[in-house]
């Protein structure tokens, strides 16, 4: 089924280019999942704490969008993360829709990062983002 393939495939966030996902796809915001993707055993690594600090430097807009009733709001804190939406029913398509008005960016400009191929990859897909797999 093609929409459970991503645009791209990566072994860990921070072998992501940032400036590849700006210059070459146009990306003006990500979504991240939370677990599993941004939070691993319980803590988020050094290098995905890089990544989303110099994502914000290149002036990009970081949400998150979990399945989880429950986001750590000390570690989104630590992460300066404004923007998150819980217990969000992917991989239906309004909720990854939803934080792309609250972000204000249309669907086709915002990269969504996830480790699950039905609840992240197949929802950014159906919202016309630019899906990334971990």
């Amino acid at each position: 089924m093609k929409a459970l393939i991503p645009q791209e495939t990566y072994r860990q966030i921070s072998d992501i280019s940032l400036d590849y996902l700006i210059n070459d796809k146009n990306i003006k915001g990500i979504i991240f999942d939370f677990d599993g993707t941004l939070l691993i055993k319980r803590q988020i690594s050094e290098g995905t704490i890089n990544f989303i600090k110099n994502a914000k430097s290149k002036k990009l807009k970081i949400a998150i969008l979990s399945n989880n009733i429950y986001v750590n709001p000390i570690l989104v804190e630590q992460l300066e993360i404004k923007t998150t939406k819980k217990f969000a029913f992917k991989p239906l398509k309004k909720p990854f829709l939803d934080l792309a008005n609250a972000m204000n960016l249309p669907p086709e400009n915002i990269a969504v990062i996830g480790n699950n191929r039905i609840a992240d990859i197949y929802g950014a897909n159906k919202a016309k983002m630019y899906s990334i797999y971990i």
